[in-house]
């Protein structure tokens, strides 16, 4: 769950489903899980020396048998992204977990992060942790804060989880925001929409309207159309 600020959990990213070890598709989960399966590295992939995964950590347990002995290494691979002639292809370094026992390889929620960041990097946009730096800097919740910007909550935690990116124009806005200087001004602006001044009821312009007394009520009653010849 989301604290005060918001935005403490890990970022959402795609979950990786296995069918008789082949990936056969991507989806959203709303909450991640613990590690994004894999059965083999990618042509090309070239890894790092390799330790052995304290028993403390989370991913010191293989998924796949249950095994306790379980190494991490850096491989560097290609990040294919898109699937069209628009699609990219990025080089990253992500951690990769092997089992001793049964061979299994995995990965977790950041290998998934390093290669949103590389994204983000690639298009020029601030990447999840820069957004939500902005915003605990400014110590606002992620309601307060979409209340004062006028940006979407829904779109403002999607990009602070990673499961989309800003567009340019929103992520100029998102820069413009880390000057204190400017939010103050936004603050201000939008402290006075909330609560309008004595000033602002003084030029409300009344709608004219007709008073309805009793002569005009008996004229409303007797009133027909007549036929013209």
């Amino acid at each position: 769950m989301e604290s005060d600020l918001g935005g403490d959990e890990p970022p959402i990213y795609a979950k990786v489903q296995l069918c008789s070890g082949m990936v056969i598709g991507l989806g959203f989960h709303a909450s991640y899980p613990q590690q994004f399966l894999r059965t083999n590295l990618k042509n090309g992939m070239k890894s790092k020396k390799s330790r052995r995964v304290p028993k403390d950590h989370p991913n010191s347990t293989c998924p796949n048998c249950g095994h306790d002995v379980v190494f991490v290494s850096i491989h560097s691979e290609i990040y294919r992204y898109g699937d069209d002639e628009s699609a990219v292809e990025l080089p990253v370094d992500i951690p990769v977990y092997t089992c001793e026992s049964c061979g299994f390889q995995f990965t977790d929620w950041e290998a998934e992060e390093i290669k949103h960041k590389a994204l983000c990097q690639h298009y020029g946009v601030l990447n999840p942790k820069q957004i939500l730096s902005i915003r605990k800097r400014l110590g606002m919740s992620r309601v307060r804060f979409a209340e004062v910007t006028g940006i979407g909550e829904a779109s403002l935690a999607r990009w602070e989880k990673g499961i989309n990116i800003q567009n340019p124009a929103m992520d100029r806005y998102l820069r413009l925001l880390e000057d204190p200087e400017n939010f103050r001004r936004l603050l201000n602006q939008a402290s006075k929409n909330d609560s309008p001044s004595d000033e602002n009821e003084q030029n409300v312009i009344v709608f004219p309207h007709l008073k309805l007394d009793d002569a005009l009520r008996h004229e409303q009653l007797n009133f027909s159309l007549r036929f013209s010849l």
